[in-house]
């Protein structure tokens, strides 16, 4: 786990330990290469060079367009403006922000004008289109890659409830489609990331924030196979997802050990966590996502006695999402000993009536040094990773203050 969490960290920040040794602003000190092509800057572009933060800041339009965006500039609000496949991403400049399809990202430098050029700080701004980006010490190159060979896994932002989806390459796996209301939003998403069916719907157990918008995700896909948990609900939300799922006609299995390739080195497991338990949430799907040496865990709203039960079915993991949005009935201390993960995602609604995430369950993982993501706080997450190491779109974590006050 050590050489991972340091891969990891290297990932994280790059441009704080790597490139600090170069001379900011030093002309041609620092390249950039997307998908193995050097981007051609020329004098009438301008070149990358550090801000005082350490951050390498590159020519927005030659950078963008050279990545596949299409770009504007707002003159009045002195905004750059850049999109591709459905992701909108906009930088005001001097300001420590942008916004990712009109939620705001925290950044820790700020967009700028030099030279009369525009300078946009690459590594938030690429990775908020799905790129996976390093350093390259010995060349000094910013290195951006994109292509089948990434694994995506999304962590939809549906309010108080759960919907991740896994992009690997042209086979799509969804976990959960949020509450009722939830459903075209999360349809929309998916749009720019599914090729052809849905492989497969994982509907982890029938309530109603994790199931309600999968009726209209099934209306808007084809889907290969849905996989359930097997247990059923007299709600009218279970109702229309059952109804939904009988009218696509597609294969329908259940809770099992069972493993599904999605490529050459990539698999998703389903861990079999038992199924007579009373209470449904015990009964969740739980699945593990394995890509290379990159290991990330799926956990629906699994209690801790489950947790307890299973813990020999575990083992040490990268990513944990966080089961049941961070109520204090999950997520135990003996569970985390065992899975020691490095990173965990929370999905959550902002101001919840439920208190989630719970200072309890805050306390547990940021006591083992765990970085914390939330979605309530970050609106959607991304983590991208080529199974040697991985990165988030975010640097916004959770502290102990993010848990709602009793």
């Amino acid at each position: 786990m050590a050489g991972k969490r340091l891969a990891s960290l290297l990932v994280a920040v790059p441009l704080i330990l790597s490139l600090l040794a170069v001379p900011a602003g030093a002309a041609g000190a620092v390249g950039v290469t997307i998908d193995g092509t050097p981007v051609r800057f020329t004098g009438d572009y301008g070149a990358p060079f550090l801000d005082s933060a350490g951050r390498t800041q590159v020519p927005f339009r030659r950078t963008l367009e050279t990545f596949g965006c299409t770009v504007s500039w707002d003159n009045p609000s002195r905004t750059a403006w850049a999109e591709k496949d459905g992701v909108q991403v906009a930088v005001p400049i001097g300001q420590p922000w942008m916004t990712v399809n009109g939620h705001r990202v925290d950044l820790d430098t700020a967009a700028q004008i030099r030279d009369n050029r525009t300078y946009l700080p690459i590594r938030p701004v690429l990775e908020a289109f799905g790129a996976y980006v390093t350093w390259d010490g010995e060349s000094r190159q910013v290195v951006v890659t994109t292509g089948a060979a990434l694994v995506r896994v999304h962590f939809l932002d549906v309010g108080q409830g759960d919907a991740a989806l896994i992009d690997c390459g042209t086979t799509e796996v969804l976990i959960d489609g949020g509450d009722n209301g939830a459903g075209a939003a999360v349809a929309a998403y998916l749009a720019a990331y599914v090729d052809g069916p849905l492989d497969y719907l994982i509907a982890t157990h029938p309530d109603a924030d994790h199931i309600g918008g999968l009726d209209e995700v099934l209306a808007a896909y084809p889907v290969g196979e849905v996989i359930d948990s097997g247990r059923t609900s007299d709600t009218k939300t279970y109702a229309d997802y059952w109804a939904a799922v009988q009218a696509e006609g597609c294969t329908l299995s259940y809770d099992e050990d069972r493993i599904l390739p999605l490529s050459d080195n990539t698999v998703l497991s389903l861990l079999e966590t038992g199924d007579a338990w009373g209470d449904s949430n015990a009964c969740s799907v739980v699945a593990q996502l394995t890509c290379g040496n990159v290991q990330v865990l799926f956990t629906g709203d699994m209690t801790a006695q489950v947790e307890a039960a299973a813990l020999p079915l575990f083992g040490d993991i990268d990513v944990l999402k966080v089961a049941h949005h961070g109520s204090a009935s999950s997520t135990s201390q003996a569970f985390l000993d065992v899975v020691r993960p490095e990173c965990a995602v929370i999905s959550y609604g902002q101001g919840n009536r439920y208190g989630h995430p719970t200072a309890q369950v805050l306390q547990r993982l940021l006591g083992q040094g765990i970085s914390v993501y939330g979605t309530g706080k970050s609106g959607p997450i991304v983590l991208t990773t080529d199974g040697t190491t991985y990165s988030f779109n975010t640097s916004v974590t959770l502290t102990a203050h993010d848990a709602p006050s009793p």
